[in-house]
Formats: C-alpha cells, structure tokens, sequence
C-alpha cells in the first residue's frame, strides 16, 4: 500500500469532464465526489472542463429544438454532439495534454478521449446509444450516429471503462472483455453519523414525502399530483409533498401541500443543508417515472432511512435486488393506484420501519472511499496506508 507521501509523489490524475468537476451541480455530484475523494487520498488532480461554451450551445440549441418540435422530429443531438463542438473539444483536450504530460487521464463522458497513445479511463452510466434505446425506444438518426462512432471507438482504445451501472457493465463487457469495470454504485452525500432511531422518530412527527426529479420526470410529479389529492380527500393529517428540482411554475395546477424547493444546489452551504433536512424527515421518496426514477437521489434518500415508491427499473432492480425490500415496487401509473401504494405503507409503520432500515443497510457501504480504492487498485497504483 502506499504512503500518503508516496500517492502524492504519482503523477494522479488528468480528469476531464462535461463541465466543472470541482463543482457538486456537475453530473449529479458524481466527478465531485471521485475527484475530492482521490484529492483526500493524496493524489494530485487536474481538473479539465470540456464543456462548450454556455452562450454558443444556447445560441444553436434553442432554435434547433423548437424547429424539432414543430417539425415532429425525435432526435437527441444537440450543439454538444456537433462535428463543430468535437473539433472545439478535441482542440481543448490536445491543450491539457500538453500543459499536463504526466498523469493518468480520466475521462468522464464516453463521448470524448485522448489520442490512443495516451492510457486513459472512461467513466459514466450509459453509452449514447443505450440512451437512445432504451428511453426514446428507437434507432439512433443520422445525426446522432457520428456520436456513437467515436464513442465506440473511445471505448475500443480505453485502458479501462466504468460503469456506474450493472446492466451497463454487462453490455459492454460482452464488447470490450474484462476491462469493463463495475464496483457498485455510491451515496453522493457527505458521510454524517446517523441514528437510525432518532431519525425515524422525527419522520414518524411529519407527513410529508419527497419528489426529486427535474423537468424531464414532469409526468411522474403530474401523476403524485393527482395521487396526493386523491389521498388527501380521506387522510388527516394530510401528505405534504416536497418537490426538488422543479419549481411551481412547472406545475401550476399543483395542489397548495405540494412545496416547491427548485434546484437545490449542494455546493451552496444554505440550500445543502435544506436538502438533507427535507431528506431526513420525509417518510417517503417518490418518483413514479416508469424508465428512471432519479436514482442518484434515490440512494441518497434510502441512506437517510427513506423508503421509496418507484417502479422497478432494472438498473434500480439490478443494483438492490427486490425494490419492495427497501420500499415499494409500483404496477400502474393510474393516479389512484399510486395513491392507494403510498397510503398503505404510510399506515404500515411496522413495514414502513423496517423498509426503511433496510434502505440504509443496503446503502452503508456504499461510499466514495470504497469505490475509488476499487478503481485504484485495478490501475495498479493502491492507496494511501490506512484508507
């Protein structure tokens, strides 16, 4: 094992990423977390952002997605995915090379790399193409095809590839062999003693439940809208729902108990705090998405002692087994069913209880040290004594 002396004596890490790794707001807190946790362990980090410039991908995006919705067309390419924007970042990776020699690169996007004479890693949750298919149930259009070329030639030339998901690591393992690497997934939260006890206690005082989601999973708050005021007609005290990442004017026809929070930024010490507060004493995470239910917030949430109500993705089902263990596996969008679901566990508390401590048990383990020493140790390098 190395010393701290010594990790700080490698080269560390040249990582580049879609946007400011040093910021929580990148990626769901994801290259925040990987890079401060090698930067603990004494390794010495290069922070890349490679995301185009705001202004230039507002200036094409906007007008290229309303000529798409009235034109009918289905298509996730953006400015990002231009053959303009790839030359601009390539043009940006060749820089930091240049600037940082040494160091081991990291990239966190399948969607660029280094030149194949440079050992590099890929890091992310899902090719584009999987993307694709698996939410748009489609085949990807001309546009968007350039993209899955050189993701796949990324992936064919990487050192090593992670995957932040089993069902993804499993797909590309049949590709790309034993360099594919999965080691679980993580809480993105800092690590705080909780007791279980004295946390239960104070969700049993409230009624309230979390929603978590930006626009994109607008139907499903549509959907807990309708269920909550379906539930609210017989229930007293009635459920309060909290709304993260969505602002009232997402949701207009919103019910009064519904609070909107917005996007509650974690790298701010005020609105952090207020996001872990709602967390710690909602009874119930919530986000009836069929495909996707946040799941990033939904690791924090079940840390936290919260069960969920989500349908069972595979890639939730994958990583935690039977979703009815840590909370409840919905069957049907109907606004009535969703209601009665999250009734019944509301006024379980026996099984409210032990779901929810069998959400933080399936989340204990799940943390940053652990999962980086894993990515260390299959570059080779170890880590610092102790860790």
């Amino acid at each position: 094992m190395m010393s701290r002396t010594n990790a700080s004596l490698h080269p560390g890490f040249v990582v580049f990423t879609i946007g400011d790794s040093r910021k929580p707001s990148t990626w769901s807190n994801v290259p925040y977390f990987f890079t401060r946790t090698l930067e603990e362990q004494g390794f010495p980090v290069k922070h890349v952002n490679i995301a185009p410039s705001r202004f230039v991908q507002l200036l094409f995006d906007l007008p290229w997605k309303a000529f798409c919705k009235l034109a009918g067309r289905q298509t996730r390419f953006t400015f990002l995915r231009s053959r303009f924007n790839r030359r601009v970042t390539n043009a940006k990776i060749g820089r930091a090379l240049k600037r940082f020699p040494e160091g081991h690169c990291l990239f966190m996007t399948f969607s660029f790399g280094p030149p194949p004479d440079r050992p590099y890693t890929l890091f992310c949750d899902q090719t584009f193409a999987q993307h694709i298919t698996y939410f748009d149930e489609r085949k990807p259009d001309g546009l968007e095809a350039p993209t899955i070329v050189e993701e796949r030639k990324n992936l064919k030339n990487a050192s090593l590839i992670i995957a932040l998901f089993p069902d993804l690591a499993g797909n590309l393992r049949e590709q790309h062999g034993n360099k594919v690497k999965y080691y679980g997934n993580v809480v993105n939260i800092d690590r705080v003693e909780v007791d279980g006890d004295e946390l239960l206690a104070r969700k049993r005082n409230v009624n309230e439940i979390v929603f978590i989601g930006n626009r994109r999973y607008k139907e499903g708050l549509e959907r807990l809208a309708e269920a909550v005021a379906i539930m609210n007609k017989d229930q007293l005290p009635e459920v309060t729902v909290n709304v993260i990442g969505m602002d009232r004017g997402d949701l207009p026809s919103a019910p009064p108990n519904m609070k909107f929070h917005g996007y509650l930024d974690k790298g701010d010490h005020r609105q952090k705090q207020v996001y872990l507060d709602i967390l710690e004493r909602s009874r119930l995470f919530v986000n009836p998405n069929p495909k996707w239910a946040a799941f990033s917030a939904s690791c924090e949430a079940l840390f936290l002692f919260t069960p969920v109500v989500i349908f069972p993705y595979r890639e939730f089902e994958h990583t935690f087994g039977d979703t009815n263990r840590v909370g409840l596996a919905l069957n049907s969008v109907r606004p009535a069913d969703i209601a009665d679901a999250i009734s019944s566990l509301l006024q379980d508390d026996e099984a409210w209880s032990r779901k929810a401590r069998a959400a933080h048990e399936a989340t204990k383990l799940m943390t940053w040290t652990n999962y980086v020493n894993s990515y260390l140790a299959d570059l080779g390098i170890g880590t610092p004594a102790g860790q």
